[in-house]
């Protein structure tokens, strides 16, 4: 059916009106288009104006949204425009300068944005998303413009598992409540039986590497065999032939810890064959790491990991996402405009080589991060050793003490043990003196009695200077590296980050408001291969974002952490509205495994 109005029907004087009418509006168009030629973030009064350009007309066929007024940012970073946009069932039907006439549902967009919708492009929802209820886990993202993941990030994936692996209760442990049991191996099973769901979000996968070891051989620190390295890469491999995007690996955690430099390679080398990418948790984010030796007077550890993952990139080619870009501790926010400048020269070098963001001061880990690959290694013995103990002891004081971080900066804020959920959202050292330990004790304590799995959120990281040349950075693009937990205090990033960083781009000027939206839509888009989404474009998915440059805003402070921001207007996925007014439906289950 055509849904265009039919000219043959117009009479002599109809069309002669017509063509009156189109001439005021090309009239209309041109000082229209003198008059938006600032950018955004500039001149407000663009969200307002005339739309000059002929109007469209379509019927309503109880699918059709329209969009009416709103000024387009549509992920490509260029100047937006003040028009209209049509959405018909699940996809983009028109995006148009000029009027489009309909008579259905209409959503009024003036002094609004209309955008592609957000993609958090390092996330870990992958462990979360597919779990039957738990909403309140997944909207907070919806209440951020947030309409997509990218999951399986820092060497934790959902798939790409050893068949009849003895170890996979160490895998199960990262599922959240034991919300969904995992009852597969591939890739291939895993979207069969999570299409079989329904979802909040949409989510594109990695593999990780991380766990695909785990399930072949758990927690062992030595190499891998010649035969395993077989079985290691043949998974891995077969998860993209099934739809991974590429493989994470997770330098800082075991068993990723325990990778050679020549097993990194082997897997970045078939990444690049199948024109996947690599993501890394890299070995170090502070300037001295339990992750090299300490050598005094030598490149700091931070850099010293960007150059290792740089050279990796060199050998084989592989497009390298250096994942959630961090200075840890006070000392080592200098180095920010090394880090930046190293990879300045390798792109300049022709390597693809990329980092991703987020606006906080602090990000969450586990509280084995802070122990050495050494002591690691040999656990659960190394708890009971008084040798390893006092040496790990000794090392750790002499870290903090020259990089400036300490136990009052590690925020316990899930113990993941009923026995110590009285000190959720206590620092470490306030824990320690509370139980009357010694603060390394405590530490390792906690360590111990949870396995490794205490969820911590690490303050100091990165001073305000480093986030901003971070956020402005062409190679830069954003997430937020959250995930919600159910009990606890909650990561500010999984509630506020993406309003944060327009409010940033906005107030400080960093970036227009459109290149601040294209690194959160259309360039991790293009960086995944995500398909027909991350722009508002004619035939692409309707993941929409409409929010208030004005006025958006986060609210989360450090006493109420999760607190929803100001300015989100509406989002819609796949077509399907699921905020309206600031206001997040639950029950709207639209996103897809992608």
């Amino acid at each position: 059916m055509d849904n265009h109005i039919d000219f043959s029907r117009l009479s002599r004087r109809g069309f002669l009106s017509f063509l009156s009418a189109i001439a005021a509006s090309l009239t209309v168009s041109g000082l229209f288009s003198r008059f938006s030629s600032g950018r955004a973030e500039a001149k407000d009064a663009n969200l307002k104006g005339n739309i000059g350009a002929p109007k469209i007309a379509y019927k309503d066929n109880g699918q059709r949204i329209l969009l009416k007024n709103g000024f387009i940012a549509d992920g490509t970073g260029k100047t937006g425009f003040k028009g209209n946009l049509l959405i018909n069932g699940g996809t983009i039907e028109e995006v148009s300068r000029g009027e489009i006439a309909f008579p259905g549902r209409t959503i009024d967009c003036e002094g609004l944005v209309v955008s592609p919708g957000f993609i958090d492009m390092h996330s870990h929802m992958d462990w979360v998303l597919p779990g039957v209820g738990h909403d309140n886990l997944k909207t907070p993202f919806t209440a951020q413009g947030v309409t997509s993941f990218v999951a399986g990030n820092c060497g934790f994936g959902v798939a790409a598992f050893a068949k009849n692996s003895p170890h996979m209760e160490l895998i199960q442990r990262r599922i959240m409540d034991r919300m969904f049991s995992v009852n597969w191996t591939s890739f291939a099973e895993f979207f069969r039986w999570s299409r079989s769901r329904m979802h909040t979000h949409n989510m594109a996968v990695l593999a990780g590497s991380g766990t695909t070891r785990m399930s072949m051989r758990g927690m062992k620190s030595d190499p891998l065999s010649a035969d395993e390295r077989k079985v290691y890469k043949k998974l891995l491999e077969q998860a993209l032939e099934e739809g991974a995007r590429g493989v994470s690996f997770g330098l800082q955690y075991e068993p990723d810890i325990f990778a050679t430099m020549d097993e990194l390679t082997e897997i970045a080398r078939m990444v690049k064959s199948r024109d996947g990418i690599i993501t890394v948790h890299m070995k170090a984010y502070s300037a001295l790491s339990p992750s090299y030796p300490i050598r005094p007077f030598g490149r700091a550890h931070n850099l010293q990991a960007i150059d290792d993952m740089i050279e990796l990139t060199r050998r084989t080619g592989v497009k390298m996402q250096l994942s959630h870009l961090i200075f840890v501790g006070e000392r080592s926010w200098k180095t920010c405009p090394d880090a930046l400048e190293t990879i300045d020269r390798a792109r300049k070098e022709g390597l693809d080589v990329q980092f991703d963001t987020y606006a906080y001061h602090c990000g969450t880990s586990n509280i084995n991060v802070f122990i050495s690959k050494w002591f690691l290694s040999k656990l659960p013995e190394n708890y009971e050793s008084e040798s390893a103990r006092r040496k790990l002891r000794m090392e750790l004081f002499v870290i903090r003490k020259l990089l400036g971080f300490d136990f009052g900066d590690i925020q316990v804020t899930n113990t993941m043990d009923p026995e110590l959920a009285q000190y959720n959202g206590m620092f470490l050292d306030e824990i320690a003196k509370t139980r009357k330990m010694d603060e390394f004790d405590c530490m390792l304590d906690i360590s111990k009695r949870t396995k490794g799995r205490a969820r911590v959120l690490n303050h100091r990281y990165s001073k305000l200077d480093n986030v901003l040349d971070m956020i402005k950075h062409p190679a830069s693009l954003f997430m937020t590296d959250a995930t919600p937990t159910p009990v606890g205090v909650q990561n500010p990033g999984a509630y506020g980050n993406f309003p944060l960083l327009l409010q940033y781009a906005r107030d400080r000027r960093l970036v227009s408001m459109e290149e601040a939206v294209r690194k959160m839509t259309g360039a991790s888009a293009d960086r995944f291969k995500i398909e027909r989404r991350g722009y508002l474009k004619k035939g692409y998915a309707a993941d929409i974002t409409v929010f208030n440059w004005k006025t958006i805003r986060d609210n989360t402070t450090s006493k109420n952490s999760s607190a929803p921001p100001t300015g989100i207007e509406a989002v819609f996925v796949n077509g399907r509205q699921v905020l309206a007014r600031g206001k997040v439906d639950p029950a709207v289950k639209a996103g897809l495994m992608i």
